[in-house]
């Protein structure tokens, strides 16, 4: 279709997408260290500390498996 772009769609997401960016926004905004953000947006290594940090993170938030139920430490 003439005008579309990549990330533009016919179907509109549905509204609950939105709350659900809104809230990984946030969560991200509030975990994600400077120093890690710095890393991450210029390229640089990271190391093993970095990613078992940002993992133990992740899976407080129940992200490091997102398709597991809850109860076995997932989002659910």
């Amino acid at each position: 279709m003439a005008g579309d772009t990549a990330h533009e769609s016919r179907f509109p997401p549905p509204p609950e997408d939105d709350a659900f960016r809104a809230d990984v926004r946030a969560w991200l905004e509030a975990n994600l260290s400077p120093a890690l953000r710095d890393k991450v947006l210029h390229h640089k290594r990271l190391n093993r500390d970095d990613y078992a940090g940002w993992h133990k993170q992740l899976g407080a938030r129940g992200w490091s498996v997102p398709a597991w139920p809850k109860e076995y430490g997932g989002p659910g």
